[in-house]
């Protein structure tokens, strides 16, 4: 049996008046409508309008349980004798790591030469401590991503004389190079607490301009 559905009075079939109409789409003058914004797309369509960087700040405090942590672990399978920070996020990973492992101490820099582009590999702008030679040694940076600089001081230390290196970094990529001891394993972007701070370089930087240009 066929069910007939009531109309409104004063309509036709199917087809509003004029006075609904008026009803329906009018909208009181003290409202105010928010623009309608489209929400960014990823290529594929797939929304990404929540999509954010994570950012991680690491306090003072975390950094130092950090090392403290990492000094554990490293001392579970290695006895450096000197530790070599790597400019400028390295030193003061690598001068907390040396104090924890009861270690000496060296600060390096290395960075591109400015005529160089940013595809080339680091370049050294001075030479290994020559206290390096027959020691056991670690290499210190902050962040390891392509591990190009700890390989390349890793290759500098062995040139030096070091009997053995490994190296160490506080942060890692997922999919980036992996150092011998690490402490934390993330994607997320760090901040580290010297990154609000000016560094001030000492003497050990120092380097001969006859070998900075070799």
């Amino acid at each position: 049996m066929a069910i007939k559905r009531a109309q409104p009075k004063g309509t036709k079939k199917g087809k509003p008046s004029a006075k609904q109409v008026e009803t329906i789409v009018s909208i009181p003058p003290d409202v105010v409508l928010a623009p309608q914004v489209e929400a960014p797309r990823h290529p594929t369509g797939r929304d990404q309008s929540r999509a954010k960087t994570r950012i991680h700040e690491l306090s003072w405090m975390e950094f130092d349980r950090s090392v403290q942590a990492l000094a554990r672990t490293i001392r579970q399978g290695y006895e450096p004798q000197a530790v070599v920070g790597v400019a400028h996020g390295g030193v003061f990973v690598g001068g907390a790591l040396s104090s924890a492992l009861g270690a000496e101490f060296f600060p390096v820099r290395i960075s591109r030469r400015s005529r160089d582009k940013a595809a080339s590999k680091p370049k050294l702008s001075g030479d290994m401590p020559q206290e390096l030679k027959g020691k056991r040694v670690l290499i210190v940076d902050d962040v390891a991503s392509s591990g190009d600089t700890l390989e390349l001081a890793t290759a500098l230390a062995l040139k030096a004389g070091a009997r053995e290196v490994k190296t160490t970094t506080l942060v890692r990529r997922a999919e980036g190079f992996s150092p011998d001891f690490v402490a934390l394993t993330t994607e997320a972007l760090v901040v580290f607490p010297w990154d609000y701070e000016e560094v001030v370089e000492d003497g050990r930087f120092d380097v001969d301009p006859d070998k900075a240009g070799a």
